[in-house]
């Protein structure tokens, strides 16, 4: 898997789709990132998130982690002016070893977890698992097939379904479908704190904790 041919062109991708709904979803839980003292950012991508966190007064050590080195490069480029402790770590989730030192309060994973199949995913949070402390929360934001049937629930399907073949094409992920994190988290003991969605439930951000 790797961003580095749409980097330069997601945001506006993102937004011919979505507006600016993924971003709002992303900063739904800003509060929970700004009472950290340590961040944990899982492919994070261009760095919007990031400078929106920063603007907000953040003051916690962050450590982004993103396998695309033109998203590092452009989250870079897009915070350079901020004087804040962030540490850009260009390497795939499943490689990376976070330092013994680092213990974040808040790790956060935007539209990242869904690039993977189920049974990546479950080795995925077997290692962020490792590196949660009892008071650790999870931030995760992706999208959900509406539980209700009807005209909303066709259209995410048929959403999904062009955005899997697109990113599979143009970036390798390994997703065939939508997995079903919340369902996965459940059963790996995680209890879901708090639930924002957008779309009729299509959008969704949640915070877990072990």
């Amino acid at each position: 898997m790797n961003f580095d041919r749409i980097a330069h062109h997601y945001e506006r991708i993102e937004s011919i789709v979505f507006g600016k709904d993924l971003q709002r979803i992303r900063c739904s839980h800003m509060e929970t990132f700004l009472d950290a003292e340590s961040i944990l950012l899982l492919g994070d991508g261009d760095g919007r998130f990031l400078k929106a966190l920063l603007d907000s007064g953040c003051s916690a050590k962050i450590i982004c982690v993103d396998s695309s080195q033109r998203m590092l490069k452009l989250a870079e480029s897009l915070t350079k002016d901020s004087k804040h402790n962030v540490r850009f770590v260009f390497s795939k989730i499943e490689d990376y070893d976070l330092p013994d030192s680092f213990i974040p309060d808040v790790i956060g994973a935007h539209f990242f977890l869904d690039c993977f199949r189920e049974d990546e995913i479950l080795v995925i949070l077997g290692r962020i698992s490792g590196w949660c402390k009892e008071h650790t929360k999870l931030v995760i934001s992706d999208f959900s097939i509406p539980e209700k049937r009807g005209f909303t629930r066709v259209i995410a399907k048929l959403l999904v379904w062009k955005m899997i073949v697109f990113f599979r094409t143009f970036t390798g992920i390994s997703a065939y479908n939508l997995p079903k994190i919340g369902q996965l988290l459940s059963e790996m003991s995680y209890k879901c704190l708090k639930k924002e969605t957008l779309r009729n439930g299509f959008i969704c951000s949640w915070i877990w904790q072990l």
